[in-house]
């Protein structure tokens, strides 16, 4: 998950050439992970919980420290969210001088999941339907779904692993998707955004991204709002490094480069302003999932 300028690739010459290998990933598919929240807590089986400072640090100048508590990551089974069985939360909250195991202090904790190890896969759909905190209109908080590279601890670190983000929002009236690998990273020239025209982006919405051996396509409520393709890639210079399996990752930052590029905030935190803050304080701000599929042909 990393900053980037919100830049569409693509050329309506390689939509209509590649149109039929992409028709080819509509075909029926089996459904070969799904998690609805359903428990009365986060399945482990199937999810591994992030914590900074044991197993990575702090990236992007995000403002957060990832922590495994019920506190920032619970199920809420209150059918009032919307969500069909219950719903995961990542809740942020206010914890001035939280200090992370390995020593550095933070005021704002967080949670961030991923399957690595436990749900990996090569080619597919994966989605997850979701509902932005705050009403989309917290500025500075950076709520997202994406997925990485399995090889990422065995001998291709990032971005040479590669990296896929099906869902970003940094609290405007919009998300964005993004592409990184080795030539196209940080601000990644692989990026779109989409505006939730006719929608509210406070509802929720499901987010997907089709993954063939030609290419990637992403949608929001199965409109396609993205297409990339292994050739258009290639010959742009740009390193295909996408037939490896990855693992998926549900996070919510605070602040950190990609807000600040958008909002320009630095006080009282890089890319989170008070307002921001103030509502994190008040414990009202969560990114809700209501399930997670991955599904292959």
């Amino acid at each position: 998950m990393a900053p980037r300028r919100l830049l569409a690739i693509g050329t309506a010459f390689a939509l209509l050439t590649t149109l039929l290998l992409f028709e080819a990933g509509a075909a029926p598919r089996a459904e070969v992970f799904f998690d609805d929240f359903s428990g009365t807590e986060l399945d482990r089986s199937k999810w591994t919980v992030d914590v900074t400072g044991e197993n990575f640090g702090t990236v992007n100048q995000e403002q957060q420290a990832y922590v495994d508590s019920p506190e920032t990551i619970y199920l809420d089974p209150d059918p009032a969210t919307g969500a069909s069985n219950g719903a995961l939360a990542l809740h942020a909250r206010y914890a001035p001088g939280h200090q992370a195991p390995d020593g550095q202090t933070y005021d704002f904790v967080s949670g961030r999941i991923k399957t690595q190890d436990k749900v990996e896969f090569t080619y597919g759909s994966y989605s997850a339907r979701i509902k932005l905190p705050e009403n989309a209109t917290g500025s500075g908080l950076w709520p997202a779904f994406w997925s990485l590279g399995a090889n990422i601890d065995a001998g291709k670190p990032w971005p040479q692993c590669g990296e896929v983000d099906v869902m970003e929002h940094v609290g405007e009236p919009w998300t964005s998707v993004a592409m990184h690998g080795p030539e196209y990273n940080g601000d990644t020239p692989i990026a779109g955004q989409q505006n939730f025209e006719g929608k509210d982006p406070a509802d929720w919405h499901v987010y997907r991204v089709d993954w063939t051996p030609e290419g990637f396509t992403f949608f929001v409520d199965d409109t396609e709002t993205y297409r990339i393709t292994k050739q258009e890639m290639q010959s742009n210079g740009w390193t295909w490094v996408f037939d490896d399996p990855q693992f998926m990752i549900l996070n919510l930052a605070l602040g950190g480069v990609y807000p600040n590029a958008v909002n320009g905030v630095t006080e009282p935190y890089f890319g989170l302003p008070q307002s921001t803050v103030d509502k994190i304080a008040a414990g009202n701000v969560r990114y809700l999932v209501d399930w997670v599929r991955v599904e292959q042909p």
